[in-house]
């Protein structure tokens, strides 16, 4: 017989800092559970409508998804666990911009989109947030024959509906 669960199980998933300029500054937030979707053209995340980030993404319309790797787990802890309100967070990375203009995204970071919001879902207390990618980057470090290997970009794994822990990805297995 299975064991039952009352949460969703489709884990891991690579954590992620959403960012967004905040009043004209950079500033991030950890968001553990995101999906491409429309074969993805597409991100959707839940935010809590509390949340320092999503003034940015209200201001601007515009947010950055970056997938930090193992190496930024320290700076990634402080910006799941401190409010923008309290700490610089953009002042833990190096910044830059792309296309958008309005949307940090963090060098440190292999893998990074900017993307712009499509739309808002709103489900008190929460919002879902859908934005379009708008463009991509990747360091080259984090290319095989010119394609995406994400074992190079060493992302951290989280797990939900067991644990609650970091993970990191392991071998290919075809």
């Amino acid at each position: 017989m299975k064991q039952e669960f009352s949460e969703n199980l489709l884990s891991p998933l690579p954590v992620v800092l959403v960012g967004a300029l905040v009043d004209n500054h950079p500033n991030y937030l950890v968001i553990g559970y995101i999906a491409p979707f429309d074969f993805g053209k597409y991100i959707f995340f839940s935010l809590y409508k509390k949340r320092y980030t999503r003034s940015g993404i209200h201001q601007n319309k515009t947010f950055s998804v970056n997938i930090p790797s193992e190496s930024l787990l320290a700076e990634t802890r402080i910006c799941g666990s401190k409010s923008g309100r309290e700490v610089d967070k953009g002042a833990l990375f190096d910044n830059f911009y792309g296309e958008l203009k309005t949307a940090p995204m963090i060098r440190q970071c292999a893998l990074n989109m900017e993307c712009e919001v499509s739309e808002i879902l709103d489900y008190d207390p929460n919002e879902g947030i859908i934005g379009k990618v708008i463009k991509s980057y990747a360091d080259p470090e984090c290319l095989t024959d010119g394609k995406l290997d994400m074992r190079k970009a060493h992302p951290i794994l989280f797990a939900i509906g067991g644990d609650y822990n970091f993970y990191r990805l392991g071998d290919r297995i075809s």
